[in-house]
C-alpha cells in the first residue's frame, strides 16, 4: 500500500475516532483526536479534510466557550475554505462549508461582543446562501441553514435597534421556513425554527412603533401556538421552554402597552338605593 494510502486511510480513522468522542460528550479527547488529524491532513495535503478537521474543533471551542480559540480555528478554516473555492470555485459542497463558517463565526462574534464584524460575517453567509439557493432552490439543507443564519442575523440588528433591516431578513426566514414545512409539516425542527422567527418578527414590529404594532400580536400568538404544541410533543426541551417564555413576555409587554394607550373609560358609579 502506498504512504499516500496509509496517510488517508489514518486521517479517515482518526475523524472518525475524533466524531464518536463528540457524541460520547469526550470533548477533551476529541480536541488531542483533532491534534492529530490536522497533522495527518497537512502531510496528506487535504485540505478538504483540513477544513472539516478545523471546522470541528472550532465547534467543540465554541460549545466549551473557550471564544478566543474558537474563533482563531474558524478564521483557519476560512482560509482553507478559501482554499478550496479557488480550486474549484463552482463547487457547491465548498460554498455549502464556507456559508456555515461564515454563519458560525458570526454567532461566535455576537457573542464577544464584537457586534460589527458579527453583522459583516452574517451578511457574507447570506451572501453565499443566495447564491446557492439560486443554483439549487429545492434544496432542504441549504434553506434550513439559511434560515437559521437569517434567525441569527435579526437577532444581531435587533440588538442594533436596526429595526426595519431585522424585520426584512425576518420575512425572509419566515419565507423560508413555510415553504420547509410545506414539504416536511411534521419536522420538529422546522417548526421550531419558523416559530422562533415568527416571535422575533412580532418583537420587531413592536420595537417600530404604533404603527407596526397594530400587526404584531397575529405573529406572537401564531408562534406561541407552535411552540406550545412543540412542548407537548418534547415536554423536556429547556430551548423550546425559554422560547415559550420569550413569547409570553412580548405579548405581555405588547398587551401592557396596548392598555396604556387606550386605558378602558372607569365605570360609572352605582348610585341606586339599596
Amino acid at each position: 500500500m502506498s504512504g499516500s494510502k496509509v496517510r488517508n486511510l489514518l486521517l479517515l480513522k482518526q475523524i472518525h475516532s475524533a466524531v464518536a468522542q463528540i457524541k460520547k460528550g469526550k470533548l477533551d479527547k476529541a480536541l488531542e483526536t483533532l491534534d492529530k488529524a490536522e497533522d495527518s491532513a497537512k502531510r496528506a495535503k487535504s485540505t478538504d479534510a483540513l477544513y472539516y478537521v478545523l471546522f470541528t474543533r472550532g465547534s467543540i471551542l465554541y460549545t466549551a466557550a473557550k471564544y478566543d480559540e474558537a474563533l482563531e480555528t474558524y478564521e483557519r478554516a476560512l482560509n482553507a475554505g478559501s482554499e478550496l473555492l479557488k480550486a474549484d470555485p463552482e463547487n457547491i459542497d465548498y460554498q455549502h462549508y464556507m456559508g456555515t463558517t461564515l454563519s458560525n463565526t458570526g454567532n461566535l462574534l455576537k457573542k464577544k461582543g464584537e457586534i460589527s464584524q458579527a453583522a459583516e460575517y452574517y451578511t457574507r453567509a447570506c451572501k453565499t446562501y443566495v447564491n446557492l439557493l439560486e443554483k439549487e432552490p429545492e434544496n432542504a439543507v441549504f434553506r434550513s441553514y439559511a434560515g437559521e443564519n437569517l434567525n441569527n442575523y435579526a437577532v444581531l440588528l435587533t440588538d442594533m435597534s436596526s429595526f426595519e433591516e431585522a424585520c426584512e431578513v425576518l420575512r425572509q426566514a419566515i419565507e423560508l421556513y413555510e415553504k420547509l414545512l410545506e414539504e416536511k409539516p411534521e419536522n420538529l425542527g422546522y417548526q421550531a425554527e419558523l416559530s422562533v422567527a415568527l416571535s422575533q418578527f412580532g418583537n420587531c414590529l413592536i420595537r417600530q412603533g404604533p404603527e407596526k404594532r397594530d400587526s404584531a400580536k397575529p405573529y406572537l400568538e401564531k408562534a406561541l401556538a407552535m411552540q406550545e404544541n412543540l412542548l407537548a410533543q418534547q415536554p423536556e426541551n429547556e430551548n423550546i421552554k425559554e422560547a415559550i417564555a420569550l413569547t409570553r413576555e412580548r405579548l405581555e409587554r405588547l398587551e401592557k402597552v396596548e392598555k396604556q394607550e387606550n386605558p378602558e373609560k372607569p365605570d360609572k358609579p352605582d348610585n341606586s338605593e339599596h
